[in-house]
């Protein structure tokens, strides 16, 4: 493939790259690249079973699905270290392929202002949703044209699928395109390519002059078919895949013909996996307040959170410091860090407290990153980690760390 094809948007299908071509994919937490872009990496491109991040052979991984669900907190770091990585290495050019919008099910607005710094960068090409998504101010231009494309084309047309339809048997391969649905139920690239982002996206499909009407239609000559099968009709799984379509379109226009095709051929069932994703992403957790007790209790709503004195310490300087503090600038901070511990252990400094000062606010030592590490690990128990950010010290590397919750919403008793 000529080196022309592969400049501007990121192609939508990849299959080789030049010498100086990256790859650039999203992966699990584990490493383990299967399906969709981190299989073509694992494949094609050099990505190391077992790796989760970083450069790979011709593929870089960033991780962003960590097995509970879509949502994952830590997924700006990991974009700003490739980041970083694409700025010292220009002989380089990288393909970003839609990182998150697979199985990990982030929609590509989500995605996109995450790689709002490599916008602008010559050698990383973004994906054109992303790049739509962030030009236009977070008004996502949906490519629907890729359905239109596959609809009318010469084998495997939606023409071909309604006369299948019609016939009370599916032979050809079309269901993605005809019947799509949710992003991230399925493994293959058709599954990714044309799945759904979410219901604007859904939406946007039924109200398309040409793909809305079609939908219907072929929905329309399902519903009135004589047999009460889905399955004898299409066959496992696309049987299940109609289910799940279904669902989808249901939940953005209820009352409407879809809930029929459930009704008669699925009992009324939804696809439980749909809804699932659909609620997840309609479900918006909010900001719990924190309140530091007289007796310095960490006090997360009503629920006390629970730290050693050194690294409760910690929290609350970060916690006293909205303006953030840089690793490197923590000597300047070891008199108030003390004054705090001593303030939450009013029983004196020993030897062993005053060396754990010491190693914390030096950062030459590993303490403070495995203090911060312990923080974040007691507040992912109690906060949804689509939230947990805001409790934690973060921040990039080199520059000042803080704790992002707003401070209205920390409250000391006096």
């Amino acid at each position: 493939m000529e080196e022309k094809e592969y400049l501007g948007y990121t192609p939508d299908y990849i299959d080789r790259l030049l010498p100086n071509q990256i790859f650039v994919f999203g992966s699990n937490a584990l490493g383990y690249h299967t399906g969709g872009a981190s299989g073509t990496a694992r494949k094609k491109f050099g990505a190391v079973w077992g790796k989760p991040e970083g450069i790979q052979g011709q593929s870089y991984a960033i991780p962003v699905d960590f097995g509970k669900g879509n949502v994952a907190p830590d997924i700006q770091p990991y974009v700003d270290r490739f980041i970083a990585y694409a700025k010292t290495h220009p002989e380089n050019h990288f393909f970003v392929t839609r990182v998150g919008c697979g199985i990990a099910g982030f929609t590509d607005q989500e995605m996109a202002e995450h790689f709002r710094d490599a916008l602008t960068m010559n050698n990383v090409s973004l994906p054109r949703s992303f790049v739509n998504a962030l030009q236009n101010g977070g008004n996502q231009d949906f490519d629907l044209e890729r359905f239109i494309k596959a609809q009318d084309d010469v084998y495997g047309s939606y023409q071909d699928a309604l006369a299948e339809i019609i016939s009370r048997r599916k032979q050809g391969h079309w269901i993605w395109y005809i019947f799509p649905q949710i992003k991230g139920l399925g493994f293959s690239y058709n599954s990714e390519y044309y799945g759904i982002s979410g219901e604007d996206e859904a939406r946007a499909f039924l109200n398309h002059p040409i793909l809305g009407k079609r939908l219907r239609e072929i929905t329309k000559a399902f519903l009135s078919l004589d047999s009460h099968s889905a399955y004898a009709i299409l066959g496992r799984p696309d049987d299940i895949k109609v289910q799940s379509c279904m669902t989808l379109f249901d939940i953005v226009s209820p009352n409407d013909i879809f809930a029929e095709v459930l009704d008669k051929y699925y009992d009324g069932l939804r696809c439980q996996k749909t809804t699932m994703r659909i609620s997840i992403r309609q479900a918006k957790p909010s900001l719990k307040k924190i309140t530091i007790a007289k007796d310095f209790r960490v006090l997360l709503g009503d629920k006390e959170i629970k730290m050693e004195p050194i690294v409760k310490s910690v929290y609350l300087l970060f916690l006293k410091h909205p303006e953030g503090i840089a690793f490197k600038c923590l000597p300047d901070y070891r008199k108030e860090l003390s004054v705090i511990y001593s303030n939450i252990k009013p029983m004196g400094l020993n030897d062993r407290v005053i060396q754990s000062i010491e190693d914390v606010t030096n950062p030459l030592l590993n303490s403070i990153n495995e203090k911060c590490s312990r923080i974040k690990s007691v507040f992912a128990n109690e906060v949804d980690e689509a939230l947990l950010n805001n409790y934690i010290i973060i921040g990039k590397s080199g520059e000042e760390k803080k704790i992002l919750l707003p401070r209205d919403l920390v409250i000391w008793e006096k």
